[in-house]
């Protein structure tokens, strides 16, 4: 387990045979989720407790009448019956975006996310507006060394259209083994004709985490996920603006999904000062688990603001409802996604796996962050035409280019504010 905070002779009859197995599968989830209770026609007699049926009982009715009377046997594949029927078991308890089914080749990818390296081009999208774009490309890789850019959009992978494969799609058909090939085909702003890319996989080690340093010597730490690394990577990312002289920093986790619990921990501490209380996660039974900075923390006393945004997620409001509960930092944004469980990785037999929200994340203050999500100190909600700015690592961004972000200039101009404020008090409470 680990914690995070994604033959035809004979066919029908040798489907059917196969039903027991499955049920055994499901009967770790179903049995007794409704035993007991009493269903009843409208205007029909009571049941008694033994006519009550399972859920086991009603999908092996459902497996076999399936097997037995849909007109394209050819079409009933057992894995992917079983693997719709495990998804919409996860998707129906509502914890939207976390608790979740993979299959055996997800659960590889989802490994990959969290170590920080994975077989494919190097790109991180996203889905706005009906559109798949590329909201950054990873320094030394296939994508990087072909010249894909921040904000193209992706129209095709290896000629069928993103509008037929979807977010998710699109990630698997990107992704695959190493040394092969894939074909995208992207649209450029201001370029008249779509583009179209030849990429061979390769292993990606990839970092969610850019810096920059803006004008007026105000610092920009962005963190895209939370994988392994994450938080010594920002704190590299840290000394560096700390030894250009920046006056204070804008923390931007917009987009970002979040990973593992322990990097959102550990990135907080680079901020509040030892054995400070980060995450007080909740179980079913009201048992609470303290995460707290670790003791010998040496965090920057820098003035800083905490950039989110509706993606932004999981781990990553731990980070900044931490920050805004101990006011560390002023939030700047939209109300996040309001992710807010902790979960557990458990294996199934056929190497697939249930990811479950065992514990309900609570804020130090006692907020709870699921289904409400973290609201923003300064509401800003971005731009029709706006672009996120992603930067590469150690560079001078200028005025004009943090204009195209209205979320980003926002924070810079509110860091500004309270910079001159502190200043025009004598420097009483600056840093």
């Amino acid at each position: 387990m680990r914690t995070e905070t994604t033959p035809k002779k004979n066919k029908k009859n040798s489907r059917v045979s196969q039903g027991p197995w499955v049920l055994l599968s499901l009967a770790l989830f179903l049995a007794g989720f409704s035993i007991g209770q009493e269903w009843q026609q409208p205007g029909a007699p009571t049941a008694t407790a033994a006519a009550i049926p399972t859920p086991v009982a009603v999908f092996s009715e459902a497996w076999s009448l399936l097997h037995e009377h849909y007109v394209d046997p050819a079409a009933l594949d057992d894995r992917r019956l079983l693997a719709g029927a495990l998804r919409g078991l996860a998707d129906a308890v509502g914890d939207d975006g976390h608790t979740r089914y993979l299959t055996a080749e997800e659960l590889v990818q989802h490994g990959e996310r969290l170590s920080g390296e994975y077989s494919g081009v190097g790109i991180e999208i996203t889905e706005r507006d009906n559109t798949i774009v590329v909201r950054d490309v990873f320094a030394n890789s296939p994508a990087a060394r072909a010249g894909i850019q921040p904000g193209d959009v992706l129209l095709a992978v290896d000629g069928i259209p993103v509008s037929e494969l979807g977010l998710n799609g699109v990630v698997q058909h990107v992704r695959g083994p190493e040394g092969t090939v894939v074909t995208l085909v992207l649209q450029r702003v201001g370029e008249p004709s779509p583009i179209e890319v030849r990429l061979v996989r390769s292993k990606v080690r990839f970092s969610g985490v850019r810096w920059a340093v803006l004008p007026e010597r105000v610092g920009l730490l962005r963190v895209s996920s939370f994988a392994a690394g994450t938080a010594e990577d920002a704190r590299q990312g840290l000394s560096e603006l700390t030894a250009a002289g920046v006056r204070g920093v804008i923390l931007d986790l917009r987009g970002n999904p979040g990973g593992l619990v322990d990097q959102a921990v550990d990135l907080a501490g680079l901020f509040l000062p030892p054995d400070t209380v980060v995450l007080r996660p909740r179980d079913r039974n009201g048992n609470e688990t303290v995460y707290r900075t670790k003791p010998d923390a040496r965090p920057v006393a820098l003035p800083l603001v905490v950039l989110v945004d509706r993606e932004t997620a999981s781990a990553a409001e731990i980070v900044a409802a931490a920050l805004q509960d101990h006011r560390r930092a002023a939030i700047v944004g939209e109300r996040t996604f309001g992710t807010g469980t902790v979960l557990v990785n458990f294996r199934l037999q056929d190497g697939s796996a249930l990811l479950i929200g065992k514990q309900v994340w609570v804020t130090p203050n006692g907020r709870v962050i699921w289904r409400n999500g973290i609201e923003p100190d300064i509401a800003v909600v971005p731009g029709s035409e706006d672009a996120a700015i992603v930067p590469r690592r150690g560079e001078t961004l200028t005025a004009e280019q943090i204009r195209s972000d209205t979320q980003l200039l926002a924070a810079w101009e509110y860091l500004l504010q309270q910079d001159r404020s502190c200043r025009s008090n004598e420097g009483e409470g600056c840093p």
